[in-house]
């Protein structure tokens, strides 16, 4: 069995620590912004992507090697340098403060994974081999590419809107009975088709036959 525990976290306005300045950080710190998180880069040097967030203000950039006590503020530390003496002194810096760590390609060092992460909207499935093959996790997102396409973002959406008006107005086996309805594939296919004004004619008329 798998030894970690599969969860997703809230990072908007957290503070997250990335250590290194190369393809690798940047390609954490990219995904680390579209979730929200305050991100702090400690490096002597950055590429010049990541450099360019730093101008844009979207991350601070501390320009030094990295330090015992710079995990401190961190609720998650990312060590990303080709420097294997480096990752080990992040590794354990964070362990001793009870940081959250993840180290590039050496799992033996994470308290944490990243898996390979497939979103649409407010849909997010994340795969994970426990370090296994990273390879292999973003094979099998590949194919769940395949069954989940761009119109899951607006169903979602869509089945969002009414969550609350439905509560309100359905007893509790009538709302089952709608969320059955509007989930059973028609209402995506026609989203999926390019018919949003009609999906959400079905959605609508769902609703209303239940208020009878």
């Amino acid at each position: 069995m798998s030894q970690y525990y599969p969860v997703f976290m809230d990072l908007k306005e957290k503070e997250v620590l990335v250590v290194g300045g190369g393809a690798v950080a940047e390609r954490k710190i990219v995904t680390l912004l579209a979730h929200s998180a305050r991100v702090r880069v400690v490096a002597p040097a950055l590429i010049p992507p990541l450099l360019s967030l730093v101008r844009e203000g979207k991350c601070l950039w501390e320009q030094k090697e990295y330090a015992d006590g710079d995990v401190r503020d961190a609720l998650l530390v990312f060590s990303c340098t080709d420097k294997e003496e480096v990752n080990a002194r992040v590794a354990a810096d964070a362990r001793a403060m009870a940081r959250w760590v993840n180290v590039a390609d050496d799992p033996d060092k994470c308290g944490f994974i990243v898996p390979s992460i497939l979103e649409r909207g407010d849909l997010t499935i994340a795969v994970s081999t426990a370090g296994s093959s990273p390879l292999v996790a973003r094979q099998i997102r590949a194919e769940i590419e395949q069954s989940y396409g761009e119109e899951m973002a607006e169903y979602l959406a869509l089945l969002k809107k009414w969550r609350v008006e439905v509560k309100r107005s359905l007893p509790p086996e009538k709302r089952a009975e709608f969320w059955a309805g509007v989930t059973d594939g028609k209402v995506r296919n026609l989203i999926e088709q390019g018919q949003v004004k009609l999906a959400e004619g079905v959605v609508e008329q769902c609703f209303r036959s239940l208020l009878v």
